[in-house]
């Protein structure tokens, strides 16, 4: 490794990805694999999450059972399933795509009609979202939540110094429109990170290197922003042919979830040996 100091200070950083609920049961097969093969990505200096990814990545902050990531819809559960209207998802694409719109105000006309689809409860996705982490407090790590206001549509980071308790912040991040309802904190409305970018890569900008888990690599292309990254060394695991097919077209569906984490748990074991020069060791 090079012995200069990066421009952040950070040797290393972990970019997590939306996905959805199947992507997220995709995700933590890939960390559960990684770790069981020698590679804890838990090590890293600086964690950015994004929607799924933020919920992995404050799992991985703070410390906690990483089985609580695999939790299930079912008659023993209290967990309900998760309803997933492609017209609804498909009416918010269309915004954010709309020609020549600066990309901040398609974000806010995105969080505008979100509030308008009534999709459910706040208080009821930060309860459910809290859960998979334990409803524990923020982590003293540097962890990056990534939302956005649904009132500028500018890009919100949520970080343990900041005015979201952990369970809002994730909710926020989490909250894809037409799915779940954007959350209110401190006087604003939130949305889904992902509404942004994918993977909002930049926010570990300047780190010497970073990993980048993306577990919707096939769907959505990466914005400028992402290829801004300061010269850092990166390597990506992205779901393969396999892990694609065990997708389906939904990714809340719950019959997909069990798939999607054996292809991830699969993924990180295969992914294992070419990090063991990229990322540090215990």
């Amino acid at each position: 490794m090079s012995a200069a100091v990066p421009p952040n200070g950070i040797g290393h950083a972990l970019v997590l990805g939306g996905g959805g609920a199947v992507g997220l049961s995709w995700m933590a097969g890939v960390v559960i694999g990684l770790r069981e093969h020698g590679i804890d990505t838990a090590l890293a200096e600086r964690i950015v999450g994004t929607s799924a990814g933020a919920v992995v990545g404050a799992a991985l902050a703070a410390e906690v059972d990483l089985t609580l990531l695999l939790r299930r819809p079912g008659p023993d559960s209290d967990l309900e399933p998760i309803e997933f209207d492609p017209n609804s998802f498909g009416e918010i694409l269309g915004l954010l795509a709309t020609p020549g719109l600066d990309p901040a105000e398609a974000r806010r006309r995105v969080g505008a009609r979100a509030l308008e689809m009534n999709v459910g409860d706040p208080a009821a996705h930060i309860a459910r979202i809290g859960g998979f982490v334990g409803n524990v407090a923020w982590p003293q790590r540097d962890l990056r939540i990534t939302a956005v206001s649904v009132t500028t549509g500018d890009l919100q980071v949520w970080t343990p110094d900041g005015k979201a308790t952990l369970p809002e912040a994730l909710a926020s991040s989490t909250s894809v429109p037409g799915v779940f309802p954007p959350i209110p904190i401190d006087g604003d409305f939130y949305i889904d990170g992902g509404m942004r970018s994918p993977i909002n890569a930049d926010l570990a900008a300047g780190a010497e290197r970073i990993l980048i888990i993306e577990p919707l690599a096939h769907l959505f292309p990466h914005v400028p922003s992402d290829r801004d990254l300061g010269g850092a060394a990166t390597s990506f695991i992205v779901p393969d042919a396999d892990a694609i097919a065990a997708y389906g077209l939904d990714l809340f569906n719950a019959a997909a979830l069990e798939p999607a984490y054996e292809a991830g748990l699969r993924q990180g074991g295969e992914a294992a040996p070419g990090l063991k020069d990229f990322w540090p060791t215990a």
